[in-house]
């Protein structure tokens, strides 16, 4: 299979249908088409889900992790070939199983989003997610997406016409 070349965010904008402030992935740094990707998030204290928090050491809820972990499995389908190009499909989380949160990851830390690919058949893909933050695990978690086609008004926006 074909290796996954590292990406910035604009190449990300390119295989997601998210935009700011709901994408939480920051750059892909490798993997391998139809086997695993590896991407990164990095935790900033200018987040907008840090605004109401009050802690002294605010830290990333765990959900958005799962989020990040979703979205970096969107990626690996997009350069799997499980998405049509241009745009012309999309993946929907559908299920998210066993999910282990073993700490958290705060302000300044980067969270290392790595998933495998378990199963793809008939637009259902099974997904394996595990967030680190060093040799920390954070999440680990089992994930089903689902494969959708899009209309012509839903597909994949031009990262340069985003103001």
């Amino acid at each position: 299979m074909p290796a996954i070349p590292p990406t910035d965010i604009q190449e990300v904008f390119r295989h997601l249908p998210h935009r700011y402030p709901f994408v939480l992935v920051d750059a892909v740094e490798a993997g391998e088409a139809g086997e695993w990707v590896r991407a990164v998030k990095h935790v900033s204290i200018n987040e907008p889900f840090f605004t109401s928090v009050g802690r002294e050491k605010p830290a990333m809820p765990a959900t958005l992790i799962v989020e990040a972990l979703a979205q970096a499995g969107g990626i690996l389908c997009f350069f799997s070939g499980l998405l049509k190009p241009h745009g012309g499909s999309t993946t929907y989380l559908a299920a998210i199983d066993r999910t282990r949160v073993e700490r958290e990851a705060f302000a300044g830390e980067t969270v290392v989003l790595d998933c495998r690919l378990k199963r793809a058949l008939r637009g259902v893909i099974r997904i394996e997610g595990r967030a680190t933050v060093g040799d920390a695990l954070v999440v680990e978690t089992q994930l089903t997406m689902v494969v959708r086609d899009t209309d012509g008004d839903h597909a994949l926006a031009d990262p340069r016409t985003i103001r």
